[in-house]
Formats: C-alpha cells, sequence, structure tokens
C-alpha cells in the first residue's frame, strides 16, 4: 500500500491558492508596515469576521459550536529572521559501476557545475571531481579510466528547461581530465517528464553507440567520429537500445508521425543493417517505450507505455527476437519506471519515481522472469532515478528521498538489506518523521531515511541522534508523543485495518507493545494526522483533517477515544496545536474563495476565529507553548520583495502577531514539523533537515 505524502496534500493547497491568486480580493480597512530591514510586511486586515461553523460542540455530539464575533488580531512589522544554512541539496541523476568496487556517479545542482563522484572501494571512500555541464544525459564507463558522459549546457528555465548545447565528453583517466568527442545543438525532446538516462552504450574504449536528438550514431574510434544510422523504416524514432558484445543489437522506437506504433528493430552487423522483429499498435494515445534489455542473444524484455492510461505491457522473448510473448502489465506513470535490469532469465529489477506524486517509487523485484514484481525498496528510497545489477546479489541504485536530495545505496544480498554509502550517513541517525521533546535537551523522533519504522532519542538538542529501537511489522511510524523519558506513544501505520494502532513504552522506547488493537480504528479514511500529543500517561488528544475536522481525545491512556467534530470541512487540509486536553489553535487552509484563517478553541466551548492571513499566505506550521506564546510559518507564493517565508509570533495570546520575515532567497520549504520545548527553544522539521533556535525563533541553524 502506497504512502500519501505530506507533500502531495500540500500541492493541492498549491493549486487551491494559486486559484486564489488570480482572482480579486476585497478587504476593509488595510494598513501596510514596513520591516526593519526594508522590506514590506504582510498586509493587515482589520476587518471584523464573524465564521459561522456548524457541526457538534467541543463537549458533545449534537449541539453547534458557539461561535464568538471579534475583531481580528493585528499583524505587525519585526525583526528578520537570522538562518545558518550549509546544506545544499542535489541530484544523482546516473550511476555507472563496472564491478563491485569500482564505480561512477554524477551530482547535479541547478545553476552549478556537474560534480563526478568515484569509488574504487565499494562505496566505502568517494572522490569528487569537478565535471563540465549543467545536465547529465548519460554515462558509461568500460573499466576504471576509460568513460564518457553526454551533458547539457547553456541551459535556462523558464517553464520548462531549454538547453543549448549537447557534448560527448571522454575520459582516459577516470574523470581527472575530460576532452569533447562530439558537439551538437540540443534537439532533445522534453514533452516527457523522465528522459531516458540509458543513452550510451560502449563494449570497449573504441566500439560504442549514441542516442541522442532522436538519432543512433556508431563510432569505431572512441567517439572521434560517429556515423548516424539508417534504420529503413519511414518515421522510426529510436527510444532505447540494448547493445550486447560483438555486433548484435537491439533499439525500441516510435513509427508514425503520431507514434501510433512501437517496433523492435535488430542489427545482426553493428547497425549496418536492421530487421523489424516486433511491432505493436497503440490502443487509444501515442505508445512509447521504457526500456529494453538482453542478457544473451536469446533472451530480452521490452517494456512498452500506453501514455492515455499510464500503463504498459512487458514482453519477453527467447530466441532473440523472432517471437514475443507479453509475461505482465506494469503501471507506467506515478510512479513511472525509470530502469529495469536482469540478470539471468529469473532475477530482474525495476526502479521507479513517483513524479508529481501522490505515490512512493521505490524497487520492484521479480524472480519469474518478470511476471510478478515485489518491493525491495528500504522505508525512504522514494524517488530511484537508476539501478544497476552487477549480479543478482550486488545491486547500486541512485535515489532522492522526500526532501529531493540525492544519494547512493548498496544491496549486496539481492535486496533484503541496503545500506546508504554516499554521501556518507551520519555517525548517528537522523530523523526525518514525527518529533517530540520534553526540554531544551531531551527529545524523541521516528524515522530514518533508510527505515520509516526507527524511533531515536537526541539528548543534545538534536545535534546528534540514536536509534533506541525499530518497530517491525508496521508499514511506517506517523506520529510520536513523549511524557516523559521513559514513558510515549506512537501512532503506527499497517496494511491490515485497521490501519492505525496506538503503541506504549515504559522503557524510553526501547521496547513497545499495543495499547489497544482497535483503538483507533475510527482514523481509517483519515488523510492526515496533523497534531497528536499526551499530556500525561491518561490524557491524550489528537487532531485528524481530511474532508472533516475532527479532534480526537482519550483520557484512559490510549484505551479508548471520543471524536468532536471542529466544524464543517472544506476538503482541504487543517493543522492545529493544543496546550491543553481543551484549549487549542486550528489553522485552516485557505481555498480560492477563503483566505487561510486562525481559530482559537477555549475551555472546550467553541472557537472563533482570531486572525485572517494574506491571501497570498499559505500556513505551513503552527506551535505553542503555552496559552500566550505562538509560532505560525507561512509561506508567501507570490515571493514579494524575493521573501518567500515568514516566521508569525505572538506573547499575547494571539491578539498581536509580529511577522519576521525570512532573507531573500532562504529554502526552508516543504515544513514538516514545528515545535518548541519553551519559549526559547525550537525545532523546525524542513525537507533540507532539522533546524534549531534557541532565541525564540529570530535566528535559526540547520543541523544537518
Amino acid at each position: 500500500m502506497k504512502k500519501i505524502k505530506h507533500w502531495s496534500m500540500y500541492m493541492v493547497a498549491v493549486l487551491a491558492i494559486m486559484t486564489l491568486l488570480l482572482s480579486a480580493c476585497s478587504y476593509g480597512k488595510s494598513n501596510h508596515i514596513e520591516s526593519s530591514s526594508g522590506v514590506q510586511a504582510l498586509q493587515l486586515n482589520q476587518k471584523l469576521v464573524v465564521e459561522k461553523v456548524s457541526g457538534p460542540s467541543l463537549k458533545g455530539d449534537s449541539t453547534p459550536i458557539n461561535v464568538q464575533s471579534v475583531k481580528q488580531a493585528e499583524l505587525q512589522e519585526g525583526s528578520p529572521v537570522k538562518i545558518e544554512n550549509t546544506v545544499s541539496p542535489f541530484d544523482i541523476p546516473v550511476i555507472d559501476f563496472v564491478n563491485d568496487t569500482t564505480g561512477f556517479a554524477v551530482k547535479q545542482k541547478y545553476g552549478e557545475s556537474l560534480t563526478l563522484i568515484s569509488t574504487t572501494d565499494g562505496g566505502e571512500h568517494w572522490a569528487e571531481k569537478k565535471l563540465p555541464g549543467q545536465f547529465v544525459r548519460s554515462m558509461d564507463f568500460v573499466d576504471g579510466k576509460t568513460g564518457w558522459v553526454l551533458i547539457e549546457e547553456g541551459c535556462t528555465t523558464s517553464g520548462t528547461t531549454t538547453c543549448k548545447t549537447m557534448r560527448l565528453l571522454k575520459t582516459s583517466n577516470a574523470g581527472n581530465s575530460w576532452i569533447t568527442k562530439w558537439q551538437a545543438a540540443s534537439k532533445e525532446d522534453r514533452s516527457h517528464v523522465f528522459v531516458n538516462l540509458h543513452r550510451l552504450s560502449f563494449q570497449d574504449s573504441n566500439s560504442g553507440v549514441m542516442l541522442v536528438n532522436g538519432a543512433l550514431y556508431v563510432t569505431r574510434d572512441g567517439g572521434s567520429h560517429f556515423k548516424a544510422v539508417s534504420f529503413g523504416v519511414h518515421n522510426f524514432t529510436p527510444l532505447y537500445m540494448s547493445f550486447l558484445k560483438g555486433q548484435i543489437g537491439y533499439v525500441a522506437g516510435s513509427v508514425g508521425r503520431d507514434a501510433g506504433n512501437l517496433a523492435v528493430l535488430k542489427t545482426m552487423n553493428g547497425g549496418g543493417s536492421w530487421q523489424k522483429q516486433l511491432q505493436v499498435q497503440a490502443k487509444d494515445s501515442p505508445l512509447s517505450s521504457l526500456g529494453i534489455q538482453f542478457i544473451n542473444e536469446s533472451t530480452g524484455w521490452l517494456l512498452t507505455n500506453d501514455t492515455g492510461i499510464i500503463s504498459g505491457d512487458l514482453y519477453r522473448t527467447t530466441d532473440g527476437g523472432k517471437h514475443w510473448n507479453k509475461v505482465s502489465i506494469q503501471r507506467t506513470g506515478r510512479p513511472t519506471p525509470t530502469s529495469f535490469q536482469f540478470t539471468n532469465t529469473s532475477i530482474g529489477m525495476m526502479s521507479l519515481h513517483p513524479g508529481a506524486g501522490p505515490v512512493e517509487g521505490g524497487i520492484y523485484k521479480t524472480t519469474d522472469g518478470g511476471k510478478t514484481f515485489t518491493s525491495v525498496a528500504p522505508g525512504h528510497l522514494y524517488a530511484v532515478n537508476q539501478l544497476q545489477m552487477i549480479s543478482s546479489k550486488q545491486i547500486w541504485a541512485a535515489a532522492d528521498d522526500i526532501s529531493g536530495s540525492g544519494f547512493i545505496v548498496h544491496s549486496s544480498d539481492g535486496g533484503s538489506t541496503w545500506q546508504q554509502l554516499y554521501p556518507s550517513p551520519y555517525p548517528e541517525a537522523q530523523p526525518t518523521e514525527d518529533m517530540s521533546f520534553l526540554d531544551s535537551a531531551n527529545g524523541f523522533a521516528i524515522g530514518t531515511q533508510l527505515d520509516s519504522n526507527q524511533v531515536l532519542q537526541t539528548k543534545n538538542g538534536g545535534s546528534s541522534w540514536n536509534i533506541v529501537s525499530s518497530i517491525n511489522g508496521y508499514i511506517r511510524l506517523e506520529n510520536i508523543s513523549f511524557i516523559s523519558k521513559k514513558e510515549g506513544y506512537v501512532i503506527a501505520y499497517r496494511e491490515a485495518a485497521p490501519h492505525h494502532v496506538l503503541l506504549n513504552t515504559a522503557d524510553g522506547g526501547q521496547s513497545w507493545s499495543v495499547v489497544s488493537p482497535k483503538a483507533l480504528e475510527g482514523l481509517d479514511g483519515i488523510s492526515e494526522l496533523f497534531f497528536f500529543r499526551f499530556y500525561d500517561e491518561r490524557n491524550g488528544l489528537l487532531f485528524a483533517s481530511g474532508h472533516e475536522k475532527i479532534v480526537w481525545r482519550t483520557t484512559d491512556g490510549g484505551r479508548s477515544w471520543n471524536k468532536t467534530q471542529a466544524g464543517q470541512g472544506t476538503g482541504l487540509l487543517a493543522k492545529a496545536f493544543f496546550t491543553t486536553m481543551s484549549d487549542g489553535w486550528i489553522l485552516r487552509e485557505g481555498d480560492q474563495d477563503n483566505p487561510a484563517t486562525l481559530s482559537r478553541v477555549t475551555d472546550g466551548k467553541g472557537e472563533h476565529k482570531v486572525l485572517t492571513l494574506p491571501a497570498k499566505g499559505y500556513p505551513e506550521a503552527i506551535s505553542f507553548t503555552d496559552s500566550e506564546h505562538g509560532y505560525i510559518m507561512m509561506e508567501d507564493f507570490k515571493q514579494t520583495n524575493g521573501i518567500s517565508m515568514h516566521l508569525l509570533t505572538t506573547t499575547d495570546g494571539g491578539k498581536r502577531w509580529i511577522d519576521h520575515p525570512f532573507p531573500k532567497g532562504t529554502d526552508v520549504g516543504d515544513i514538516e514539523h514545528l515545535t518548541f520545548a519553551d519559549r526559547q527553544h525550537g525545532w523546525l522539521q524542513f525537507y533540507q533537515g532539522i533546524a534549531e533556535t534557541k532565541d525564540g525563533g529570530l535566528s535559526w541553524t540547520v543541523l544537518q
């Protein structure tokens, strides 16, 4: 079962906010406040807003919530936020290992030159060298010294990326120096989200083929000279290729101006002549391919892609392409197969990338020649760009985590276990999911990059984390709350119903037990759990947001829960923070008709709106330390004056809010969690890692 990520729901809100930005927004009396940095602060709304919220009260299930009429809180100027961040995310689109120990990969950062990384000891140590180009399109090494990379440069991005030039570079000294062997204007088709990164195939230092600009080229002198291949098929466009040692090669490509057919062509003389082996006709949409691979002269596989229904057929031949049999049907979009490889007639793997989501990617393995596939990806192997099987046991993969930053993992047992080898993992683990701090030093968290079921502990304010335990038997851990150094609670998610299970520990997370198997069965079907907290060993609260916004409370240690609807849902999400069982805040996302709003819940009697955020503002996170001191992270999608993120703070229970803009160009998007242990010490978990503040949010330091 695929996990729906927070960012997927975030994208729904993005679309709604963008629609709002295109519509006219009318307000009452407004002011403009200049911040101390000279940047125009957020627009104030002094208008009296009364929202009638129907539904059950916070004390029962029958009477409507009491809605109070109050003047909107003021949003005033504040000093800019300071942030120290040395972390810079990157992609790893391609890898190429020549044996179990020697391999190469390329790091790619937009706006920067490429970097070649290499290892000669199986990933224990890595060397980094500058590589020309802005985007890498393929890489192929024939040994530990000689290799080629296909790069693009002169690239700009305005909606879509366009590049002026494509170059083929060659090295004979493991990347210490490069020479240009071929160059042409880039004519790449960018109508597809995913591009083929298997465009080079060299058999030795002289003989090779290159698939570029919709044509296939052959070289016999290491790339100094190339000859374009003539396939002899009208309107044939090569898409993927598979060349064996010697003169035998296969190419899969579209046929016709409308790409209505897909054909496989075979050469027995290195591209001199070609014979059509298979032709498949599209049903209702263009037909393409997502790969072709032969393991010997007889056995090979072809994956088609019917773009209209994001589905494809996996074909197999055992007689050198004379006959093909359909072995399985594969989903070819969200997630999209980025590569597949077989090591023998039975064992193979397929890597997947989610694209725009809202599903995960990963790695799937087959042991029956492609008839069935089973996931073997570790917990957070979210989006896999490329996979390489050195053997049925030795596998390498280049992937992106949920934050979009790249890493390389390796398995030496056929995918049963994985180890991150680049970048070198921290001596202690780093959490990727929910956190719970007891004070400025002591905290617990869940999830690591390779295992979403691990529980972690810090004793130094998040500077380092140690793995306490791994709670097996669940798809993932979702939320965590500790009330002391010994006692805590975790919500786990499993495939079988009821999907949400409440677990408890009394020994600091070393061992866990189920509180009650069906305690949280009412949560099935809920989109997100945005707040979860136990206040003592008996009293706890969680806030679930989907079409309905529901507060759940327990007074018996989690064995039973009572729900209360917090107003009628709009289909958009809401976030919440409760300082006690009865007092809290609900932060509703906006839509095309209404901006985001903050409501106060007091004494369990009802809620009233206390703040309307500007139309351009999207609330990312909310946290309070007590009934007076609170924090909101708000993103400005219009990036007014170059500022995209704002920290709003209150010290009087929300009557007055101070806007602290982050510096221009600060990239702290996709915030997962914001939590404060006291008025000064807080932690911000976002896509680049964890940032810590020791002065109430005015300055932040990224810890990883």
